[in-house]
């Protein structure tokens, strides 16, 4: 120690040392007694408390209601989803609906919200009935000169006016994240327009699945199986015995 103090070199980095040990140490105590001058920060809520909607009530649906909604919604596909006298359609939808579009766009078929579609036939499950209207899925089945696949789509439909000039309106239409085989082999009906050319227990998709012969071979092997088993053991083991008694000269 007495070499290293009476060295100048190494009195004067013991030195510098010390200085850079003071300077660090003050700055790291300044830092622990005023860690943050700036005033604090208000994290309390502020506003009163925050309201959820609560979901529309739940209306039960009356066969007659259902029915008129179901023969608008028809109609609606009729006419402008099939691209058929799509000037009809405009009564049909709510201003919700043909927003963006002037009459003369919708009566010559131009309507980018609502994919044109080739429809021979349409299957349909109830999704909602509340107090703001109704939605159906549809399952839509194209024709055959198409050769386009089926597709599923979700209608809404809610009432306007008043009195006995109360009716329904188609106030959404948009693809649903789902197949159409899946809509097809459900429960559903038919009810006017392309509802009329279906049958509530015909599924387009699994229809011919069930008439394929091929359905049939899969008892026929089951029982093939259970009978051939049985044979092919007794022989494995009438082979087995004879050829030991074979061997042992019996």
């Amino acid at each position: 120690m007495k070499r290293v103090l009476a060295s100048y070199r190494w009195r004067r980095r013991l030195i510098w040392m010390t200085v850079t040990a003071g300077v660090v140490g003050s700055a790291l105590a300044i830092g622990f007694i005023w860690p943050n001058t700036a005033p604090p920060e208000n994290t309390k809520p502020t506003g009163g408390p925050v309201k959820i909607a609560a979901p529309p009530k739940k209306v039960p649906l009356k066969v007659r209601e259902r029915a008129a909604a179901l023969a608008v919604a028809s109609r609606f596909i009729d006419t402008a989803v099939a691209r058929k006298n799509v000037d009809r359609a405009w009564g049909l939808v709510t201003p919700t609906l043909h927003a963006g579009y002037t009459r003369k766009q919708w009566d010559t078929a131009n309507l980018p919200g609502i994919p044109p579609f080739p429809v021979a036939e349409a299957r349909w499950r109830l999704q909602f009935s509340d107090a703001k209207g109704i939605g159906f899925t549809m399952a839509l089945f194209p024709t055959k000169a198409s050769h386009q696949q089926a597709q599923v789509f979700m209608i809404g439909l809610h009432k306007v006016g008043a009195g006995t000039h109360r009716h329904w309106l188609v106030d959404n239409w948009q693809a649903a994240p789902t197949t159409a085989s899946q809509v097809a082999s459900g429960g559903g009906g038919a009810t006017g327009g392309v509802f009329d050319q279906i049958s509530p227990r015909v599924s387009a998709t699994s229809a011919k699945a069930k008439e394929s012969p091929i359905w049939l071979l899969i008892p026929v092997g089951l029982l093939s199986l259970a009978l051939l088993i049985p044979a092919v053991i007794a022989g494995t083991n009438w082979y087995r015995d004879r050829r030991a008694r074979a061997l042992f000269g019996e």
